[in-house]
């Protein structure tokens, strides 16, 4: 049985370079899963040219489409006309009767009622004033500001209504779905929330350092507005000059890089890394406290998932699907996305050495038993074999 996962792209266009991202990492591990079931999972994605890669038995096609080129995704109506072509291209290699179709995010879904469908939501990305999600300045302010917002609502309810059978990745997206209907919900709806590809081994979380000294507090996500690292860059200078004995790793790149290398040129106790995808439990184990300082568009956080799953505490602001996997105080400490919030919260857990201890352990006893890979694949498992009619 064919798996068609249909999504923007994994490589680009001219099918040269992997693309590296929390959904792009999701779809991966879903074809690798299909590819355990026995199953033969395709992802088809568009391209400048017909391409085909193959990443451990996953096969990527790319699906040239008509005029297709970056300048078309800029405009809504040319973009669906574009999904309908690279949907229907899917569709003359399945048999619908048998195979199963997977929209890689309900954003890139077509409304269809085909019961084999599923569509993947990913958690509210538009949890911003609208100046921040376009460039368009009738959208900034007063009733534009209004009407810019009304409208990515109004498309995320109907990019979800798309499918009968849907996957979510937290309940804080199915919650606000939830009020913003008058009438029952159709077809079928799962949670299952994102995952750790890594947990450290008991072993390795009893080995880990605990002292006062020298306190190692780690930011790894991209250098990007939406992943606070404008509030992240003022909280590391205020705690530097508060504390003699933390130090802070930047571990990433991102638009913001050249900006924050800037902002701590001269300061000895600031690091600045990259890692790659197999690397992330090692730098997490490296490291006493993760900071993820979202101030938008989070699901359940591949980061703080990682952060809890190598035993670090998680200070975390409290956004999105965040909010469904730290328990303030237990096994995370949850703050506002703001400068003051996240000083406060990091303060709590490096006075209070007994707390960090504590919640240290809390939190990788969470992501043992709720975040990792293997619950992950048996609960879409278990949604894939119904949606399958077995």
């Amino acid at each position: 049985m064919k798996v068609a996962i249909i999504y923007n792209r994994l490589f680009d266009y001219d099918g040269k370079e992997q693309l590296i991202g929390g959904v792009e990492t999701y779809l991966l591990h879903l074809g690798a899963l299909c590819s355990k079931m026995g199953w033969n999972p395709v992802i088809f994605q568009f391209a400048n040219k017909p391409f085909k890669r193959t990443i451990n038995s996953l096969e990527i096609v790319g699906v040239p489409v008509a005029g297709f080129n970056r300048s078309h995704l800029l405009a809504p109506l040319t973009f669906k006309s574009k999904k309908v072509e690279l949907f229907m291209n899917a569709k003359r290699e399945l048999d619908c009767k048998k195979d199963i179709i997977i929209f890689g995010a309900d954003w890139f879904s077509l409304k269809n009622d085909n019961r084999r469908c599923i569509a993947i939501q990913h958690g509210i990305s538009w949890d911003l004033p609208t100046r921040y999600m376009t460039r368009k300045k009738l959208f900034e302010s007063g009733w534009g500001a209004r009407l810019g917002k009304w409208f990515f609502v109004r498309s995320a309810i109907r990019d979800f209504e798309n499918c009968q059978n849907r996957v979510c990745v937290d309940y804080n997206f199915l919650n606000w779905y939830r009020t913003t209907r008058s009438v029952e919900t159709n077809g079928k709806i799962w949670v299952i929330p994102n995952f750790a590809s890594a947990i450290g081994s008991p072993e390795q979380i009893t080995a880990r350092r605990r002292t006062n000294d020298n306190v190692r507090i780690l930011f790894a996500r991209r250098f990007t507005s939406y992943r606070g690292i404008h509030i992240m860059a003022e909280t590391a200078k205020e705690i530097l000059q508060r504390y003699d004995t933390i130090s802070f790793t930047f571990a990433g790149e991102g638009p913001e890089e050249i900006w924050l290398k800037e902002q701590f040129a001269k300061e000895k106790r600031v690091s600045f890394t990259r890692y790659l995808p197999h690397e992330v439990l090692d730098i997490h184990l490296a490291h006493d406290i993760a900071v993820v300082p979202s101030i938008a568009s989070e699901g359940t956080s591949l980061s703080v998932a990682e952060a809890m799953g190598a035993g670090c505490v998680v200070v975390a602001t409290a956004v999105g699907g965040i909010t469904n996997m730290i328990i303030n105080g237990y096994n995370g400490i949850l703050v506002m996305p703001d400068v003051s919030s996240l000083i406060a919260g990091l303060e709590l857990v490096l006075k209070d050495f007994d707390l960090r201890i504590q919640i240290m352990k809390r939190a990788y006893e969470t992501a043992k038993e709720a975040f990792g890979l293997e619950v992950w694949e048996e609960r879409w498992r278990k949604v894939l074999l119904e949606v399958a009619g077995y």
